[in-house]
């Protein structure tokens, strides 16, 4: 017993080291396509290149047409010719059916599931609300755990004329920065270089970078994890919120 507990100790050891190091994903793209590899320790996990398989894929080629034969066309069909029974002319008048009188259109009643269905709502939004705070918190800061390391991207927007050239490279810069600020706040990041030129002569748009993601695998697992756990907090919450309004609802039936 001694020996398997050791041996259990020392596998749950070993699994612990392993979980300190990191997944490393590189990342690099241009206008031919995008490269990526995620390597553990020595080990590739995954590679995945689409200028590879733009390479690989063949142009299939085109089947013959067919030369279909023509058809022997159907001889006509001589038209039958159906006799219909004539009705009887009766000298009596027939009496005239009295329209019946129109009745009211009856209100339609709206279901009381409908009319509930809106505070339902807003009680539940109110008990999602109370998470919203920590789990804000806790995000960032497991967030924080995922490194971007060596972050390169260089940009050339071009136009018609000058003018579209210039308001072309206006936009690029207002979503690429924005977009870069966001990344910072939500990770740790760290930028080697990043470049947008115009080119005021060419109708072009030209990118290529390459960027290094790296995140242990402890931390994966934490974040996985937490998420899971609010994940059941909010649905219990939920459901015993729905179970209470539906206990509710059957007093008031049982009283009517």
């Amino acid at each position: 017993m001694k020996i398997i507990g050791i041996a259990l100790l020392a596998l749950l050891l070993l699994i612990f080291i392993l979980t300190l190091f990191s997944i490393k994903v590189y990342v690099s793209f241009d206008n031919k396509g995008v490269r990526l590899s995620v390597k553990y320790l020595w080990l590739h996990v995954f590679k995945f290149d689409t200028s590879e398989m733009k390479k690989t894929d063949k142009p299939k080629e085109e089947p013959e047409p067919s030369v279909e034969k023509p058809k022997p066309e159907p001889e006509p069909k001589k038209p039958e010719i159906e006799i219909s029974e004539i009705p009887e002319v009766t000298d009596e008048p027939q009496p005239e059916s009295e329209p019946e009188p129109e009745k009211p259109a009856e209100k339609q009643e709206e279901p009381e599931e409908d009319k509930k269905s809106g505070s339902s709502l807003l009680d539940k939004w109110n008990v999602v609300k109370q998470y919203l705070p920590k789990v804000k918190t806790a995000l960032k800061k497991l967030l924080k755990l995922i490194k971007i390391e060596d972050l390169e991207l260089h940009l050339t927007v071009g136009g018609e004329d000058a003018a579209t050239a210039g308001q072309n490279f206006g936009k690029i810069n207002a979503v690429f920065y924005s977009a870069l600020a966001l990344i910072c706040c939500l990770f740790s990041v760290k930028i080697r270089k990043t470049e947008i030129k115009c080119d005021y002569e060419h109708k072009t748009f030209e990118a290529n970078g390459s960027l290094l993601i790296k995140a242990r695998i402890l931390s994966i697992l934490a974040l996985a994890v937490y998420i899971l756990i609010n994940y059941l907090k909010v649905k219990s919450a939920l459901d015993s919120l729905d179970k209470t309004e539906f206990e509710s609802n059957s007093k008031k039936e049982g009283l009517t």
